[in-house]
């Protein structure tokens, strides 16, 4: 198997990872357990996790937000080598994870939420950086 079609691979993988638990409810993980709605207030939801749930729900949902993007937004990075810029990764994270949110507005079982946005975009800029930090050492 060549490197390219490895790198293919994986990152179908990871594109399909974030659907499958964006979109399908996973009840181990407290993910799409009830009907939610939608916030478009930045960092209302991270706020309400952090001071009126559960610390380990205010972990599973943050840091599972960012985690979930970082392969993305590395092999993304490998994928598209042309593109050194940071801003047209995040770009392109945003629009991915903004799709997401449109989807699950027409799902019973899911939450949008603009604070899940940010976090993936974080997410997708963190494995970016990761990228940077190995490639440059290859240099």
């Amino acid at each position: 198997m060549s490197k390219s079609s490895l790198i293919n691979i994986l990152f179908l993988g990871s594109i399909l990872f974030i659907v499958r638990l964006t979109m399908f409810p996973e009840s181990s993980l407290g993910i799409g357990a009830g009907k939610c709605g939608i916030n478009l207030v930045p960092f209302y939801a991270i706020t309400e996790l952090l001071f009126n749930q559960s610390f380990s729900d205010f972990i599973v949902n943050n840091m599972g937000n960012i985690l979930l993007f970082i392969p993305f937004g590395f092999l993304l990075s490998i994928k598209l080598k042309n593109i050194h810029s940071l801003p047209k990764i995040l770009l392109i994270g945003m629009i991915f994870s903004i799709s997401i949110e449109i989807v699950q507005l027409f799902m019973s079982n899911r939450c949008t939420d603009i604070d899940d946005v940010i976090l993936n975009i974080l997410g997708t800029g963190m494995g970016y950086s990761v990228f940077k930090k190995i490639n440059k050492s290859y240099d």
